[in-house]
Parts: structure tokens; C-alpha cells; sequence
């Protein structure tokens, strides 16, 4: 009797343990077909202390995660991520805005695009658009970063007789873009080349700018060279240093506040009862301020 229960309860763990497995191991978001292969693969880093451009990178990432792109087929970034609102489950982080650094809403999701736009481009997939950012970016390469925004996407096409598939994902502080397919052959391979450095106005403190450009060099099964192509050509400029430009503009405000005032002295000694600078009314003084 003792046998048969000590063998019921082996019995029993075994099943139970092997329910488990299958419980909860997480099944793949997507099945590759017969005779795909890894095509391209890039990787790009971020920090994972700001919360919130991580949050977004993420989140974007899952979006564009296990697409598949058929024969001939056409790929939307704004269209697959959605747009970047609070409601659509983004966060507000720092992005790029006419040369300046500011706080909005999906910051970070641009990084996405940029590895994706890498990852698409050693594929062997066509670029049907994509834009640079204004401000070289720190997790590319020059000419090969992609810039998304309401009115600007990156869009790609499947040119192959057979289809591609998107894999993104995200860990310690590391996304990854992988491209699967089937192979034809050739090996494609995304290049940078700096041009010339943009030096800052004035002898300003900061980071230079840069003209680039950006190459699909596409080899043969022997390692040769079969073409290079020109992607991009693009100008990014030069950024002052943020605590120079802190000084300059607070220094600025000094001296027209310096400015002001002795007009208003000029004018109550000649007793006028408006204020007046340089034909324009001053502003009255805010209630409430101090």
C-alpha cells in the first residue's frame, strides 16, 4: 500500500511539474516560416534611468514586434506604434524640437525607428522614407538615424517574392531589431561618412555639427563589391553647450533689465507719465509677483 501511494505521488509531481512547463512558459509572439533565416540584426543602448524614454522605447518596440511584411508589402511606422499621446500609453521624455532638446510626449520612440531603420537596411529592404533628426543623435551613426514625428514616418517595402518578419525586443538597457527572411544571396551592409564638422557661432562652447551621408554597400556570395549607394545626405547642427546657453541667456536678461531701467529713470526725470523703451511700452508689473 505504501509503494502504490509512494508512487502515486511521484507520478503526480511529474504531471504536475510538466502541466507547469507548459502553463507558463510565454509562446512565441510569432511563428517563422520554413526556410527563414536572420537577415540583419542591430543593437542600440539606452539608460534605464530615465523612466520615461525607457517606458516609450519599450512600448514601442512591442508594437512593431512580430510584423510581417508579405511580397511586395509596406511598412508604416507611425502607423504600427500609434500616435504619441498619453492615451495611447506614452510617456513624456525628452525630444528633439526645431535644435533644442525639450520635454513631449513619446520621447524616445525616434531611437526605435532608428534601429529599425539600421536593422531594415542590412536586409535588403527599401527605404521609401525616412528623416534625420536636427541634432546629431548619440546611439547611431550619423546619416543612420530616423527621425518620426506626426508629419514625418519611416516606411520600408518588401521588394522579395517572400516574406519578412520584425522582431524587437528590450532588455537591461539594450534594444535589439532583428529582420527574418529567406536569403538571396547577397550581404548588405549600412555605412557612415562625416563630411565635414558645422563649428558653433561665436566661439560658443558645445557639440559641433556634422554633414553626413549614409551608404547601402551590397556584396556577392564571394565577399565582393556589387554596388554603393548613396541613402542620405544630411546636415545636423551644431548644439551650444546647455549650461553656456544658461549663462548667455541670463545674462542677456541682466542686461536688458539694466537697459530698462535706465530708461525709466530717463523718463520720470523728464516727467513723463508712461514708460517707454525704444518706442515700445513696457509691460505693466504682474500682481502678484515677488
Amino acid at each position: 500500500m505504501r509503494g502504490f501511494r509512494k508512487l502515486f505521488f511521484l507520478c503526480s509531481a511529474a504531471a504536475l511539474l510538466l502541466w507547469g512547463a507548459f502553463a507558463f512558459s510565454a509562446p512565441p509572439r510569432f511563428a517563422r516560416a520554413e526556410g527563414e533565416a536572420l537577415l540583419s540584426s542591430c543593437t542600440t543602448y539606452f539608460s534605464e534611468e530615465s523612466v520615461g524614454r525607457a517606458h516609450n522605447i519599450r512600448l514601442a518596440a512591442e508594437r512593431i514586434s512580430g510584423i510581417v511584411l508579405p511580397p511586395r508589402g509596406s511598412f508604416s511606422f507611425n502607423a504600427a506604434v500609434g500616435e504619441r499621446t498619453k492615451e495611447n500609453g506614452f510617456s513624456e521624455a525628452p525630444v528633439i524640437e526645431r535644435g533644442e532638446y525639450v520635454l513631449g510626449t513619446g520621447g524616445g520612440v525616434c531611437q526605435v525607428s532608428g534601429t529599425l531603420f539600421h536593422a531594415a537596411l542590412e536586409a535588403g529592404l527599401r527605404i521609401a522614407e525616412s528623416h534625420p533628426h536636427s541634432l546629431p543623435v548619440s546611439y547611431l551613426p550619423p546619416s543612420l538615424d530616423a527621425m518620426v514625428s506626426q508629419w514625418s514616418d519611416l516606411k520600408l517595402l518588401n521588394a522579395r517574392t517572400s516574406p519578412v518578419t520584425i522582431e524587437a525586443f528590450c532588455g537591461q538597457g539594450a534594444l535589439t531589431v532583428r529582420v527574418y527572411g529567406t536569403p538571396d544571396g547577397l550581404k548588405y551592409r549600412a555605412e557612415s561618412v562625416t563630411l565635414a564638422s558645422l563649428p558653433l557661432p561665436g566661439g560658443e562652447e558645445g557639440k559641433e555639427g556634422l554633414v553626413s551621408e549614409s551608404f547601402l554597400c551590397v556584396y556577392g556570395e564571394g565577399g565582393e563589391l556589387i554596388s554603393r549607394t548613396r541613402v542620405r545626405r544630411d546636415r545636423y547642427a551644431p548644439r551650444p553647450d546647455a549650461r553656456e546657453s544658461e549663462r548667455k541667456t541670463a545674462e542677456n536678461a541682466r542686461k536688458s533689465a539694466k537697459t530698462r531701467v535706465k530708461t525709466v529713470d530717463f523718463c520720470i526725470c523728464f516727467g513723463y507719465n508712461h514708460q517707454v523703451t525704444s518706442g515700445v511700452p513696457l509691460p505693466r508689473p504682474a500682481h502678484g509677483g515677488g
